[in-house]
């Protein structure tokens, strides 16, 4: 084998809106532990407003920690399934794994260069070689994932490592499900983000499969400084909400593409909402704090990007498909048994 290990990634942030400058939450003049004391002036830990860098690197922290875990259960395992079979673990892993490389055709090695062109800025011929490493690199590392998976469901692992959980206030934040629910799931969206709304599907298949399992909360993130009508969508749902009709306003905006004020016009007509009600609300800027409120909450939780979705507090971060969600939700009910 001539790698143990690859990682490759080529675009970040593919599965999230995300903007920098989100304001930062105002300092606290007490309810946190003192840290400093001037002149008598008592600096407490809330004040330094740094809770969501420390949430950021407390997630970074979890997450380095896991991939070494998984690591350390993929040696193991492997070293288990070499004892069984009664070869050397180098001789498993080229059974297993290295068997499964081919030599990438001139087609593929051509095919990945001209997806990536913009990115590679270099003629072909130049980083032909760099290709076709890279392509025998990504093939030895899948095939190494899919032959510890294999290995995995073959075996009785319990990860006793606690994930970081994210505190949020809920307090008259829209919620749908039963209280008494193992799961809770709070989203923190814009409606003028496009992720926010592919991500939709797959939030409906949760819920068909979940169904009383889950209780549903939404929380506002909009990212003004790239989605300048998403606070006025934000406040115009709350002005739904305040008839009943929060989460057929929330789904009328995701099903949309342009976020504008003859939008909020239809959709309020549309679900037989009260008109001169709704534009009152709408007009008074009525829900235009609970909005800011909701975004300097998640600025406090080191949340800049969308959509965002904590799972009784465990983050998953932009559209993940229906397997990221699923793999939370199940270890949650798992420890609630």
């Amino acid at each position: 084998m001539r790698i143990r290990f690859f990682s490759f990634t080529l675009v970040c942030l593919l599965a999230a809106c995300a903007a920098t400058g989100q304001r930062q939450p105002e300092a606290a003049e007490s309810g946190s532990g003192v840290v400093a004391m001037v002149d008598g002036f008592a600096v407490s830990e809330e004040s330094l407003g740094v809770e969501g860098q420390l949430m950021q690197l407390k997630q970074q922290a979890h997450q380095i920690q896991m991939e070494a875990l998984n690591e350390a259960i993929a040696k193991r395992l492997i070293e288990v399934e070499a004892e069984k079979q009664g070869i050397s673990e180098e001789e498993l892993v080229a059974k297993e794994v290295g068997s499964k490389v081919t030599e990438p055709t001139d087609m593929q090695i051509e095919g990945f260069y001209e997806a990536q062109k913009a990115r590679i800025r270099a003629p072909l011929e130049q980083v032909r070689g760099q290709v076709r490493e890279l392509l025998l690199n990504m093939q030895e590392q899948q095939a190494r994932e899919a032959f510890v998976a294999s290995l995995r469901e073959q075996s009785e692992i319990s990860i006793l490592l606690e994930p970081v959980r994210f505190p949020v206030n809920l307090g008259d934040a829209p919620m749908q499900g039963p209280e008494d629910a193992p799961i809770t799931i709070v989203e923190f969206s814009d409606f003028q983000c496009p992720f926010c709304r592919r991500v939709q599907p797959t939030l409906a298949r949760v819920q068909q499969k979940y169904g009383d399992k889950i209780r549903w909360s939404f929380k506002d993130l909009p990212l003004l400084s790239i989605h300048p009508e998403a606070q006025k969508a934000a406040e115009a749902a709350r002005c739904a909400g305040d008839q009943g009709k929060f989460w057929e306003y929330r789904a009328a905006m995701f099903d949309s593409t342009t976020i504008n004020a003859e939008l909020h016009t239809k959709t309020a007509e549309a679900l037989g909402l009260d008109q001169d009600a709704f534009g009152a609300c709408l007009g008074s800027d009525k829900h235009a704090a609970a909005v800011t409120a909701d975004l300097e909450e998640a600025s406090g939780l080191g949340l800049s990007g969308t959509p965002a979705f904590l799972i009784n507090g465990v983050l998953l971060s932009g559209a993940q498909p229906y397997e990221e969600f699923e793999k939370v939700i199940e270890q949650e009910l798992a420890q609630a048994e």
